[in-house]
């Protein structure tokens, strides 16, 4: 499995089989002081899964860290299992897209982050922002 793309949002969702996204493909979040908390964050990924990774159990993990590396305590875990559709071409990858939300996240410092996402223990991606002091 590869992701094709992963962007935050404000909000997304799926629905048969698309992806739909409201304020998305951001990387700065701007805030007037810190610790401060964030209410909604949706994490938006469309992802390939190949005709040998179908019909089984693929484990991710979504893990916030800042930009030292250090986690955040804000973790999502989920098993994907993909089938393939009945018109798929024989060899053809199936396209899924994906969407973690996460809710009342705090940010302790003005600095970079990041949402790592992991398949079975292989990193597939960094999604990096900033979280950013304003006056």
């Amino acid at each position: 499995m590869r992701l094709t793309s992963a962007m935050l949002a404000d909000s997304a969702q799926v629905q048969n089989g698309k992806l739909y996204v409201l304020g998305g493909g951001f990387d700065t979040i701007t805030v007037r002081s810190v610790p401060t908390g964030h209410p909604n964050l949706s994490l938006a990924m469309v992802a390939e899964v190949g005709p040998d990774e179908r019909q089984r159990d693929l484990d991710l993990i979504i893990t916030l860290v800042d930009e030292d590396g250090t986690p955040l305590g804000v973790e999502a875990k989920g098993r994907l299992r993909v089938g393939a559709p009945p018109n798929l071409p024989p060899g053809s990858p199936t396209i899924v897209p994906i969407v973690t939300p996460f809710h009342n996240i705090t940010f302790p410092e003005a600095k970079g982050y990041a949402f790592i996402v992991t398949l079975n223990d292989t990193e597939l991606a960094r999604i990096k922002f900033r979280v950013v002091l304003v006056s």
